[in-house]
């Protein structure tokens, strides 16, 4: 079992005081807290578990899971889901990262083979859960153990607030520290990724039948194209996943901060419910990330009811791409 790093709350459950903070709507906030469980960190608003931060070294790579509705009190994103099980709810992973003596690290899948590569999380700490955010951060490893290779380090901070009854915001802000000469990719749905559960997914009948019934979900980008078909290797800096979930509708969106490389990076997105901002999927070779190399990616997730306009998910996205 992982010790937690000593923070400045305790691994405790820190329920926070309601308190009538602004939101981007001045709507009332909720109480958010948080409680250190055996390799997971949980954070409830209102006294009810709304995600959970899994860092278990039995994992590919730490992800958030369950990332509950703000109404239905029901996971929007999946784990372990056929197709494609590899795709852990909420996640940030990479495939095809050469080094010296290692032609593929794969942070990616299959999700059992660790030997080819493993995010390990080293330092996960509660850092605030007063007031009405919860703050995580750690630092992870990006080692090929078949190889004894690390390849890269991140520290990565987590902010999270319930500024209403309707929605949740995730902040997320990696640093990453390249530590061996890397080509890193092309490949596919690597990165920064959110896979929705089938009941909110597109559904897509060229992908066999168990794709074909999915889902009443849309695909909705900054510049309104739709599904896959208009989403897919697009530029933009935002886009949002939704669709009838549990009698409700609900979904998920994902932000990209300005001062990202490459912002906005294209998206890789899927009609069974797959959705990744990932610069990595659209290169045409491998991009080289000498030693040394430091980088920053940040993003806003937002979990919602209500459609994207309902939701005001522009607004949030502008005022998150505000931020510094």
């Amino acid at each position: 079992m992982k010790k937690l790093t000593a923070g400045v709350v305790p691994p405790i459950l820190a329920s926070a005081l309601a308190l009538a903070a602004s939101s981007v709507h001045g709507e009332e906030a909720q109480s958010v807290g948080a409680a250190v469980e055996h390799d997971r960190i949980v954070v409830y608003v209102d006294g009810e578990e709304f995600t959970a931060y899994n860092f278990g070294e039995e994992h590919k790579y730490p992800f958030f899971y369950p990332v509950n509705g703000p109404v239905t009190g029901e996971s929007v994103t999946t784990w372990d889901q056929d197709p494609y099980p590899h795709h852990s709810s909420l996640y940030i992973s990479l495939d095809w990262v050469r080094s010296e003596g290692v032609e593929r690290g794969n942070y990616w899948q299959p999700r059992h083979d660790l030997e080819t590569g493993q995010v390990f999380s080293t330092a996960p700490r509660l850092v605030e859960a007063t007031g009405n955010k919860v703050v995580l951060q750690d630092r992870c490893d990006w080692i090929v153990p078949g190889f004894d290779a690390h390849q890269m380090r991140d520290t990565r901070t987590i902010t999270i607030r319930a500024p209403s009854a309707a929605i949740r915001v995730l902040d997320f802000e990696f640093k990453f520290e390249v530590l061996q000469d890397l080509d890193a990719g092309p490949t596919g749905h690597s990165f920064f990724s959110a896979r929705l559960r089938p009941e909110l997914a597109v559904g897509d009948s060229g992908r066999g039948p168990d794709i074909a019934h999915l889902g009443t979900g849309t695909i909705v980008d900054a510049r309104g194209n739709r599904d896959e078909t208009e989403t897919f290797s697009k530029n933009a800096p935002w886009a949002a996943y939704y669709g009838e979930h549990f009698g409700e509708t609900e979904g998920l969106a994902i932000v990209q901060h300005p001062e990202n490389p490459g912002y906005p990076a294209p998206w890789f997105t899927r009609n069974y419910g797959f959705l990744s901002p990932t610069r990595f999927a659209f290169i045409e070779e491998p991009m080289p990330l000498p030693a040394g190399t430091k980088f920053t990616e940040r993003y806003r997730v937002l979990v919602f009811a209500g459609d994207h306009q309902e939701a005001g998910i522009a607004e949030w996205a502008a005022d998150f791409q505000a931020s510094r």
